[in-house]
């Protein structure tokens, strides 16, 4: 990839982030994306929740000297269920550009810039985003694909008694036992399973939304392993069972049964329990028939484009994600 690119129209260099630099793409990220958190974007630079990055996987623009523009590469590694075999996807983040500065075409050469890297560098597989703008990246190559999330259940029958169940805020359980968590999700795996390897990288990058969104979760470990986790437990309007992994159908019906009864003993008004994705072992019809009606929802904004898998391979994965047997929870954003 050439370091620089300049713009004949005016003096613009397009270019990877140096190191000393790191500052200025965090003030130009939090400027426009305003409702950010605190700590969000360092993550991304951080090696301790992004221990893959690579110096030049952030790019900018700079117009007249001043960082206007800015577009990230997440590196994800992402497993087949059957043989275990990693790809390496590259999920575009943090597409920004100041608002005085907008319409004038620095994020679309940057993201030339980027799929130049990742068409040139022999490393990735495939690249994903998530995006309402589609017609942006879709000029571009980005195919969009529709996700079943969230499903909404109309629960009937939540009465039986769970008093022996305790919950934890889920960012504690993670740092205390971050390994058992790592390992029911790794032994458990969905379809094209992001990777959250290494305990590090999950306690630092998931822990992050899990302590955000105030999230709790309920554990099972031995012949039961499993664990399930419920988003903004104390806010009605938002409280939802945002990633669970069990290591079978019953463990499956037990942590969300669980997880929908402790959200309506918090909020007895509650009608609708939503889950964040579809179920791992329930069929759409066994989740009906079990629990009561259900209405499903498909989130527009994931879009994929292939760089060099088999393009059996990339229509196998963009199937997956339609139908939901892959997913990428919530603690995973990019």
């Amino acid at each position: 990839m050439a370091s620089t690119v300049n713009n004949d129209a005016s003096s613009t260099v397009y270019r990877p982030i140096e190191r000393h630099e790191y500052q200025q793409v965090f003030d130009l990220w939090y400027t426009v994306f305003k409702t950010a958190p605190p700590g969000f974007f360092e993550r991304y630079l951080a090696s301790e929740a992004s221990p893959r990055y690579q110096i030049d996987d952030t790019l900018g623009a700079w117009h007249d000297g001043k960082l206007v523009s800015a577009v990230h590469i997440r590196r994800l590694i992402f497993r087949l269920e059957d043989d275990n075999q990693e790809y390496l996807c590259a999920a575009i983040s943090n597409v920004a550009t100041l608002s005085e500065y907008q319409m004038r075409g620095y994020s679309r050469n940057l993201l030339r810039l980027a799929l130049h890297k990742m068409e040139n560098g022999a490393e990735f597989d495939m690249s994903c985003l998530d995006t309402p703008r589609h017609n942006h990246y879709s000029v571009l190559g980005w195919e969009q694909v529709t996700v079943p999330c969230p499903v909404n259940i109309h629960w009937e029958d939540l009465n039986h008694d769970s008093h022996n169940i305790e919950w934890w805020p889920a960012s504690d359980v993670l740092l205390s036992d971050g390994q058992l968590l790592l390992k029911i999700y790794s032994n458990n795996p969905r379809a094209y399973q992001f990777d959250r390897a290494p305990l590090a990288m999950f306690q630092h990058w998931t822990g992050f939304y899990w302590r955000n969104d105030e999230a709790i979760i309920c554990v099972l470990d031995d012949d039961e392993q499993g664990y399930v986790v419920i988003k903004k437990p104390n806010h009605q309007a938002d409280v939802c069972i945002s990633e669970w992994r069990a290591a079978n159908i019953d463990v499956e019906k037990k942590l969300l049964k669980l997880a929908a009864i402790e959200i309506r003993r918090r909020h007895p008004q509650t009608k609708v329990i939503r889950l964040q994705g579809v179920p791992q072992y329930i069929s759409l019809d066994g989740l009906r028939d079990w629990a009561g009606a259900v209405d499903v929802e498909r989130n527009p904004n994931t879009m994929f484009r292939n760089l060099r898998l088999p393009e059996e391979t990339f229509q196998d994965v963009k199937a997956a994600f339609y139908s939901g047997k892959a997913i990428w929870w919530l603690g995973d954003y990019f």
